[in-house]
């Protein structure tokens, strides 16, 4: 059986796109379709359990105060676990399939390949007016680079055990996918299907803030998590407390840009830090000098127009 792992929060404009988009699911495999509802305040609980009196698949759960993104997906989990499900997809409330044979497809790659326990696809990024496409994952899960959509996510539920997640849990994260799958990553094979299976809404959320500030504290977790996973697999994430530093210092420098926040800007970003290309030293030359600030934010503030995604200059 084919678990679909759905944690919505405020959701009322999206949850019936997410819902109908798995049951557009042509699937020889069994479906359940788990939601968990965080305890919304707007419409999403009467849209829930509309679908749910009308098809039986649905396991609802509405939460009767907040929980958070990461305890409200952990209890879908247990309850996916405790009912034997073999695999498990992963949706969010505002995101939605787009291919009709998203999960077959994955479903038959991974009992094609015993030895793969974690499967994912492209998928359209949605960002206002603009629009790009995320492809493979690169490089070793764990450094913080371009990874992929959680919503074309699949992977064999036997990855999770209760040990596991009450550790992810007991660590407070904002949110789950990038402890858990840098776990997966150290346990079994991941593959890429490059069909294009899914849309991922980018707006403003617990996890796609969308001011500066909001955005480094972002970055901070990342980086607490990313240690969090080094301490388990030591040397094998790429984690190290100078490429932690390099890569918060820099992130800090292309969001002054990028959102023309100097209040952003300390002294060790002026003096302690020692940028490691030509680009960054002459981003912290323009943040001692006001008119090659001026000419380098407005150049960045066109690169991401133009290119239609954030690009540090």
């Amino acid at each position: 059986m084919i678990a679909v792992c759905i944690a919505t929060y405020n959701h009322e404009s999206f949850i019936a796109q997410a819902i109908e988009s798995v049951q557009a699911q042509v699937c020889v495999e069994p479906l359940r379709i788990y939601i968990g509802d965080d305890a919304s305040t707007d419409g999403t609980q009467e849209v829930c359990e509309r679908y749910a009196a009308k098809d039986e698949r649905i396991v609802y759960v509405r939460r009767s105060q907040n929980l958070g993104l990461v305890s409200n997906t952990v209890d879908l989990y247990r309850r996916i676990m405790a009912d034997g499900c073999e695999y498990t997809a992963m949706l969010d409330g505002d995101d939605y399939w787009t291919d009709p044979h998203k999960l077959q497809k994955q479903a038959d790659y991974m009992r094609l390949h015993p030895e793969t326990g974690f499967v994912h696809t492209s998928a359209k990024v949605f960002s206002g007016a603009q629009t790009w496409t995320f492809g493979q994952r690169e490089g070793v899960y764990g450094l913080d680079s371009v990874g992929f959509a959680n919503c074309t996510v699949m992977f064999r539920t036997a990855l999770m055990n209760e040990e596991l997640l009450q550790a992810i849990e007991a660590q407070h994260f904002r949110w789950l996918d990038y402890p858990l799958y840098g776990v997966f990553y150290q346990q079994t094979q991941w593959a890429y299907l490059p069909d294009e299976t899914a849309v991922w809404r980018d707006h403003t959320s617990v996890s796609q803030p969308k001011t500066a500030r909001e955005i480094l504290q972002l970055r901070e977790e990342r980086v607490r998590m990313w240690k969090w996973l080094d301490g388990l697999f030591p040397g094998k994430v790429g984690y190290s407390s100078a490429a932690a530093e390099t890569f918060l210092f820099e992130q800090r420098m292309n969001l002054i840009y990028q959102f023309d926040d100097r209040t952003l800007v300390t002294e060790a970003l002026l003096e302690r830090y020692q940028p490691r290309s030509w680009k960054q030293r002459l981003k912290q030359k323009g943040l001692k000098n006001d008119i090659i600030y001026t000419i380098l934010q407005k150049i960045s503030f066109y690169i991401c127009i133009n290119d239609k995604k954030v690009v540090s200059l």
